[in-house]
């Protein structure tokens, strides 16, 4: 067994090896133990044999874990639990033994061996359960693990979603044929303020030994491969990329690197995508008891039921360059507490278009995250406008919304227009709005120009 070095041997190097290595351990092993401690991952269902034909989830642990004093299994399992999964699973142990970075640098064909592994325990599980669906699970460098293991799987097996969580393989990563084995979707959850993937992994390297100068898909998500053929396209269509948003703080997920895997989160937004009863069991919010109020995106779409959908077309101008966009929005899962939206572009212009992006949107939120319900949101009524869509003419309310400040999702320093209707999913008919993202001046104009309430 051998490993590269992430780094050149010279003293600086050394130090910088070093610093990464100290920097890791001090954030990754101590929750790893706590986990491990507090949930008895290890310990079997009475009712196991009965789970194992329900279903069954394969879950690669990060760099470091995976083992007795060191895992990060013990949030995925109660999470699951909790919400109600009720199929089966286990840790697929990948790891090498002698740490973080002996894993996170181990080669690729280390890990493609234990892909390779991996798949076979997939195939074994199918031949005695038939029918049961199977989902595999990554955290950090276990989603290199796990895209080997679907690269590997025989041309007809199919697994049902993959959920990949702050994963450190890289954004460039081809997953063409790991997608030919995947019916439902691969869910790549990323977060801007991970960093263990933001200041480690460019030292290094990434999980699967490429330069991380292009990103990893838990910060970046995936990245379309260069002169993509149709079939690549359409594959990658399978992905859908989940962006931290200040609602998952309410359940203990910050944008750290381990927060993906604690109990509250997985059992509110990961578990929803492989369970299909609801939560059985309320989760304590552990992230302070500041006032919530009604969230204005959860209103508008709760109204409608799962399949409702809108497509707007508009552009987005930066600069003075203009780039067309044409979307469409699907209310996907409800319940009394959040929604599912899923938002993906309409046509082939380029790697954004290919890319779905999935929304968790909860019906109570902290004010001041949101643009409309910001204590200093400046808000002006224009009256009603009438806004033609198809063959039908809607009345809408007109208002103009400035406010200053930094949203997550929406931009900083918001000045919009924006057109409602209660007759169509989301509510938007048209918004002009007008936002600084990474420090550069945008502007988003779209209207509604096609909308349903069935499901496509």
């Amino acid at each position: 067994m051998s490993y590269s070095c992430p780094v050149s041997c010279s003293n600086s190097g050394r130090r910088d090896y070093r610093a990464a290595a100290g920097f890791m351990a001090r954030i990754l092993l101590p929750l790893g133990l706590v986990a491990t401690l507090a949930s008895g991952c290890s310990q079997a269902m009475p009712d196991r044999a009965e789970r194992m034909t329900r279903g069954y989830i394969f879950y690669c642990d990060g760099a470091g874990g995976g083992g007795l004093f060191s895992n990060w299994a013990g949030g995925v399992r109660n999470g699951l639990l909790n919400a109600g999964y009720e199929g089966a699973g286990e840790m697929f142990p990948w790891e090498t033994g002698f740490g973080v970075f002996a894993d996170q640098t181990a080669t690729v064909e280390y890990k493609k061996q234990k892909g390779r592994q991996l798949a076979q325990k997939i195939v074994e599980y199918q031949s005695e359960h038939p029918g049961a669906p199977v989902h595999l699970m990554g955290l950090s460098a276990g989603t290199a693990v796990v895209a080997y293991a679907l690269e590997a799987l025989p041309p007809q097996t199919m697994i049902q979603n993959v959920i990949m969580l702050s994963g450190s393989l890289s954004s460039t990563h081809d997953l063409t044929e790991a997608l030919r084995h995947v019916s439902g979707r691969m869910y790549i959850f990323t977060s801007q303020r991970d960093e263990v993937l933001l200041v480690a992994v460019p030292v290094a390297g990434t999980a699967d030994r490429t330069s991380a100068a292009a990103g990893t898909i838990g910060v970046n998500g995936a990245r379309l491969p260069a002169g993509a053929s149709g079939e690549t396209r359409s594959q990658y269509r399978k992905i859908s990329v989940i962006p931290w948003n200040p609602q998952f703080a309410r359940y203990g997920h910050f944008g750290g690197h381990t927060d993906s895997v604690k109990t509250p989160f997985v059992q509110q937004f990961v578990a929803p995508l492989v369970a299909a009863a609801p939560a059985r069991t309320s989760v304590a919010r552990v992230s302070g008891d500041e006032q919530q109020v009604e969230n204005p995106d959860y209103r508008r779409w709760a109204r409608f039921e799962p399949g409702a959908w809108v497509i707007f077309d508009g552009y987005l101008q930066d600069g003075r360059r203009k780039t067309p966009a044409r979307v469409r929005a699907t209310l996907v899962r409800k319940s009394p507490d959040r929604l599912m939206i899923q938002r993906e572009a309409e046509g082939d212009r380029g790697e954004e278009d290919v890319l779905t992006k999935t929304f968790y949107v909860t019906r109570l939120i902290d004010p001041q995250s949101h643009p409309l319900t910001h204590p200093g949101a400046r808000r002006t009524n224009l009256g009603e406008k009438e806004i033609r869509i198809r063959d039908r003419t809607l009345h809408c309310k007109a208002e103009k919304v400035e406010v200053d400040g930094e949203f997550d999702i929406w931009g900083a320093n918001i000045r919009a227009g924006v057109s409602v209707s209660p007759e169509i999913p989301g509510g938007i008919a048209q918004l002009n709005l007008a936002t600084t993202l990474n420090g550069r001046n945008v502007r988003i104009v779209g209207q509604a120009v096609e909308f349903g309430i069935e499901s496509r």
